[in-house]
């Protein structure tokens, strides 16, 4: 009796800590700043740096707000440019 009782206690120890576990490991992944994204694609290039984001588990979301990010900094720009010209 005891035995199936210290058992019964181990599997759900068990359940517990290995759920806890799978719930550690499946974080959302860091989010990227615009910033961050400019510097990639500036250093690479944005056909380059999608891939290496989708490799990475980057979702459609994300690679659709890196392009907002990037489409921004050309409103800046030409925005900037007007004002000096």
């Amino acid at each position: 009796m005891i035995m199936r009782v210290v058992s019964a206690a181990a599997l759900i120890m068990m359940t517990l800590s290995s759920e806890t576990y799978a719930m550690r490991q499946h974080r959302a992944p860091p989010r990227i700043t615009c910033s961050e994204v400019r510097y990639y694609v500036a250093k690479y290039s944005a056909q380059v740096a999608e891939m290496f984001a989708r490799s990475r588990g980057a979702t459609d979301a994300q690679i659709e707000r890196a392009r907002r990010c990037l489409s921004s900094e050309t409103a800046e720009t030409s925005q900037r440019r007007s004002y000096m010209e």
